[in-house]
């Protein structure tokens, strides 16, 4: 536990004031966090598909190349077809690696995409949203970003702490009991509600200081209720990618993604509900038109 809390004042200490500056020193934490979370995943594939080893310190150079590349699509320096086209470049590579080398197969190109989608395209996702920089209606929204990162804090990790503390108190049926043993319905449900109303008052508080919507409702009633919505979807959304990323751990027989946290894990084992909910996110506001 002390060492737990060692590392977690660590990593205040060293990623809030970088949130809170965000642009090009949050785009490069970005990059570093998708490189070292492909690390992780092709280092767990290879447990059971040995011969992708060697590629797990050079393949997750592509992730960080597309945090960059969309980073400089939501600064209007590139437009948004030549990120795509990155995605695509990605893939077409992996299938070429799976081709020229013998000892894969061509199941290795899937696992080549999942490390792309999950640790390259999930995460530029989640930097992209920070990097908000002009929204309707806000004259400076050099801070939104990380108003909003705060947001999904609020809205995430809320819900993992409320889930633990109904659980230990109220759980009796198994949410999945194949893959978390430990994770119950009541608490699923229980952190669930804390997070909605957590995350709620947060984003509320957000759009009131810059006198915004985010979704675009002109009916107050109907805007708080829509937020409501949102982010109880957000925190089911990081509940899911919490069991996603803990099926894959037990899939390969792996504790931890890594240990680069002493006492929390890797990237993915930190930040695993994070990475879903800001992807999420980032659609939600790319679909209303905010990014």
């Amino acid at each position: 536990m002390k060492q737990r809390i060692i590392t977690a004042l660590i990593m205040a200490v060293v990623l809030v004031p970088i949130v809170i500056i965000g642009d090009i020193p949050f785009a490069i934490l970005g990059m570093c966090a998708a490189y070292g979370a492909g690390y992780e995943l092709l280092n767990m594939f290879s447990v059971k598909h040995p011969a992708l080893k060697k590629y797990r310190f050079i393949f997750p150079l592509f992730n960080s190349l597309l945090v960059l590349t969309n980073y400089f699509v939501l600064e209007g320096e590139l437009d948004l077809s030549f990120y795509l086209f990155m995605i695509i470049a990605t893939f077409i590579c992996a299938m070429i690696i799976c081709l020229k080398d013998s000892t894969l197969n061509m199941s290795a190109f899937g696992l080549f995409a999942t490390v792309t989608v999950y640790s390259g395209v999930f995460i530029s996702s989640l930097v992209s949203l920070r990097n908000v920089s002009s929204v309707a209606e806000v004259t400076d929204a050099k801070y939104m970003g990380a108003w909003l990162i705060v947001y999904l804090f609020a809205s995430t990790m809320v819900t993992d702490m409320a889930a633990y503390f109904v659980g230990i108190k109220f759980g009796k049926k198994r949410l999945a009991p194949l893959i978390s043993p430990k994770k119950s319905v009541e608490g699923a449900i229980g952190g669930s509600v804390v997070g909605t109303i957590c995350g709620t008052l947060v984003l509320i508080a957000i759009e009131n200081y810059y006198g915004v919507t985010f979704l675009k409702i002109d009916s107050q009633v109907l805007n708080i209720i829509m937020i409501a919505v949102l982010t109880l979807v957000i925190t089911i959304i990081g509940q899911i990618g919490d069991l996603v990323a803990s099926k894959f751990k037990r899939d390969y027989g792996i504790k931890d993604y890594s240990n680069i946290f002493p006492g929390h894990g890797g990237i993915l084992d930190r930040f695993d509900s994070l990475i879903a909910t800001g992807t999420f996110m980032y659609i939600v506001f790319l679909f209303i038109g905010i990014i």
